[in-house]
C-alpha cells in the first residue's frame, strides 16, 4: 500500500511539473525570464540575467547611451513618467524587447535606431506633449512584430495620413483623448486591425476608407461630442468581424438609424447616455447578445429583456 501510495505521489508530481512546462512553452516564460528590476545600478550587475527592467517614476532625465547592449534579453523596458528629453539611442540594441513604455516625458522624437527593434510588439507613447508623433512614427512603422500602439492623451490635433499603410501588421491602436479633428483615411490600410479607440475626439465623421478594415472586431467611440453617428456608422456597417460597438458618454437619446444596419454586432455598450427606454428597434440586430445600458434614465427590473422577434433573451445591464 505505501509503495502504491509512493507511485501516485510520483505521477502527481511528473504531472505538476508537466503542466507548468508545457504554461512556460505557450507564454514564452520560465521563472529565469521573469526576472524584474527596478533600479538600473542592480540591473547592470548582471544585465543578461534581466528580462524585465522597470524604471517608471523615477525623475531620470537623462540616461546613457552606451549601457543597452548589455541587456540582450530584456523583454520589458518602462521609463514612464520619468521626464526624459531624449530617449538613448542605444535602446535600438535591445532586439529582444517585446513591450516599451515611454509614456509621460519630455522629448520631442524617437530615435531613428528603433527600427531595429524587430522583436517590439508593443509600445506605450502616451501622454507625450512636445513629440513631433509623425516623424517618431516613421522610426517604427516597418517594425515587423509591432501589433499594439498606443496613442493616448498626446494632444495630436492631426496625424499624418500616408504613413498608416507601413503598419500593416497592427492589431489594437488607441487614440483616445487626442483632440484629432479628422481622422486619417490611412487607418483604413490597417487590414489587420481588431480593436480600434477613438474615444474622446473632435472629429465629425469617420472616414469612408474604414470599409476596409475587415479583422475589426472591436471600436470604441465614446466621449464624441461633434460625431454625425449615421454617417460614421455607415462607414462600418458591413465590416464582416465587427462584433462590438462602444458608444458611451456620447448624449444619445435614440438609437441612431444606420446603428440598426450593423447587424453583425454581439455586444452593444450605451453606458451613460440619455435613454429613457429600451428601444424596441434594436430587435433588428439579429445576433445581439448583451447591451450595456448602465447610467442611463431607465431602470428596469429585468435583467433578461425581450426584444420582440429575437430568437432569445438579449442580456441588458442596467
Amino acid at each position: 500500500m505505501k509503495s502504491l501510495i509512493k507511485i501516485y505521489t510520483l505521477i502527481g508530481i511528473v504531472f505538476i511539473l508537466s503542466i507548468h512546462q508545457i504554461h512556460a512553452q505557450l507564454t514564452g516564460n520560465s521563472s529565469d525570464e521573469n526576472k524584474s528590476f527596478n533600479n538600473l545600478e542592480e540591473a547592470l550587475k548582471n544585465p543578461k540575467d534581466v528580462y524585465r527592467l522597470d524604471l517608471s517614476n523615477q525623475n531620470l532625465k537623462t540616461l546613457s547611451d552606451v549601457i543597452w547592449e548589455k541587456f540582450e534579453n530584456l523583454e520589458y523596458l518602462s521609463l514612464r513618467n520619468d521626464h526624459l528629453k531624449e530617449i538613448p539611442s542605444g535602446i535600438g540594441n535591445l532586439t529582444s524587447l517585446k513591450t516599451l513604455d515611454l509614456s509621460n516625458n519630455d522629448f520631442t522624437l524617437l530615435p531613428e535606431s528603433f527600427s531595429n527593434l524587430e522583436n517590439l510588439v508593443e509600445i506605450y507613447l502616451n501622454d507625450e506633449k512636445k513629440i513631433d508623433i509623425n516623424q517618431s512614427l516613421g522610426a517604427i512603422k516597418d517594425l515587423p512584430n509591432l501589433k499594439i500602439l498606443h496613442l493616448e492623451n498626446d494632444n495630436l490635433s492631426a496625424l499624418s495620413d500616408g504613413i498608416w499603410k507601413n503598419f500593416e501588421n497592427l492589431e489594437y491602436l488607441s487614440l483616445r483623448n487626442d483632440h484629432l479633428k479628422e481622422i486619417p483615411s490611412g487607418i483604413g490600410n490597417l487590414t489587420n486591425l481588431k480593436i480600434l479607440d477613438l474615444s474622446n475626439n473632435d472629429f465629425k465623421v469617420l472616414p469612408q476608407s474604414f470599409s476596409r478594415l475587415e479583422n475589426l472586431n472591436e471600436i470604441y467611440l465614446n466621449d464624441e461630442k461633434k460625431i454625425d453617428l449615421n454617417q460614421s456608422l455607415s462607414a462600418i456597417k458591413d465590416l464582416p468581424n465587427l462584433k462590438i460597438l462602444h458608444l458611451e458618454n456620447d448624449k444619445l437619446k435614440n438609437i441612431p438609424i444606420s446603428l440598426l444596419q450593423l447587424t453583425q454586432l454581439e455586444k452593444l455598450y450605451l453606458n451613460n447616455n440619455n435613454f429613457n427606454e429600451v428601444p424596441i428597434e434594436l430587435e433588428k440586430l439579429k445576433n445581439l447578445q448583451y447591451i450595456d445600458f448602465h447610467n442611463n434614465r431607465l431602470k428596469p427590473n429585468n435583467q433578461e429583456f425581450q426584444l420582440p422577434n429575437q430568437g432569445s433573451g438579449v442580456k441588458i445591464s442596467f
